[in-house]
């Protein structure tokens, strides 16, 4: 394991251990023993404790959702410009409620918020080109990763409008699906394969999105928690309109919790619809380069 790492005693009460887990060579995350679910009931009606030891990832409520970033870089029309987001997840129902064991579905449901703003910095009085507010639920479970199958699902719905008025409003509603693939690869290095896969509830604003948006967002994420990360984003449009981003980042701290810490951030973007106004327009190449506290 790498990464967070959460352990606590069954069958009494105890404190609960968060470890910082990591390697400085190139063997990689070791294997560890766990305790499952099933176990884990049982250990609990047992007369001797057990300890459960939880995989990195099993985060707080509040928690990392898309890439948190400040990046600057140089727009050709008005000189130097800015992209930052801001992004998180909350579990509505913590697995130790009341409502969670009484039904541990209810610990799967997430409400997630992510927010992206242009800003023209080089432009008088630097403002704000625009901003994209996205807030959604999903519901997620655990896949059986087996053969092809995904490792782990997510299913929700989500709204994302730019908060204009009149001829500059834009807003969708989708529902997506979005299965994900996890390969571990030598050297504690992982390759992810996320895909969103939405269909859309109402683009009344912006009709023709999906010739210039399409109905799925390509994702993958390549790298080791502890080093370089880089992640993939394409999308296509219907009628061949094309864009595709690339974040890559290194940490310059430890991390705080998984995917939390400081990271020096490079990203590029190309193509169409780098913000929800600008969905049908082409854009130059845009490189930037700053900061991340979430990757």
């Amino acid at each position: 394991f790498t990464g967070l790492v959460k352990a606590s005693l069954t069958g009494v009460s105890s404190n609960q251990f968060l470890l910082q887990a990591s390697v400085d060579d190139d063997v990689g995350p070791l294997n560890v023993a766990t305790t499952d679910a099933t176990d884990a009931k049982k250990a609990e009606s047992s007369d001797s404790p057990t300890i459960v030891i939880a995989k990195p990832g099993d985060e707080p409520g509040l928690s990392a959702n898309e890439p948190t970033y400040f990046v600057v870089g140089s727009d050709s029309r008005n000189g130097a410009d800015a992209r930052f987001q801001l992004s998180f997840k909350y579990r509505l129902f913590d697995p130790e409620s009341s409502l969670s064991k009484f039904s541990p579905l209810f610990s799967n449901l997430y409400f997630t918020y992510t927010q992206t703003s242009l800003w023209d910095l080089g432009d008088d009085s630097s403002p704000f080109r625009d901003t994209s507010y996205r807030p959604g639920i999903y519901y997620g479970w655990a896949g059986s990763g087996k053969a092809w199958l995904p490792n782990d699902w997510r299913a929700g719905l989500e709204h994302e409008s730019n908060g204009q008025s009149g001829a500059d409003s834009r807003s969708i509603n989708i529902a997506y699906l979005k299965p994900i693939w996890h390969m571990d690869l030598d050297h504690g290095k992982r390759l992810s394969f996320l895909p969103k896969i939405y269909h859309y509830i109402d683009k009344s604003d912006n009709d023709d999105i999906q010739r210039y948006r399409g109905y799925a967002d390509w994702i993958l994420r390549y790298g080791r928690e502890d080093g370089l990360i880089v992640n993939g984003m394409y999308r296509q449009g219907t009628a061949g309109y094309a864009s595709g981003q690339l974040d890559l980042s290194y940490p310059l701290s430890t991390r705080i919790f998984a995917r939390t810490g400081t990271f020096v951030h490079l990203q590029l973007f190309s193509g169409y619809g780098e913000t929800l106004l600008d969905y049908d327009r082409d854009r130059d190449t845009q490189v930037r380069v700053g900061f991340s506290i979430t990757r």
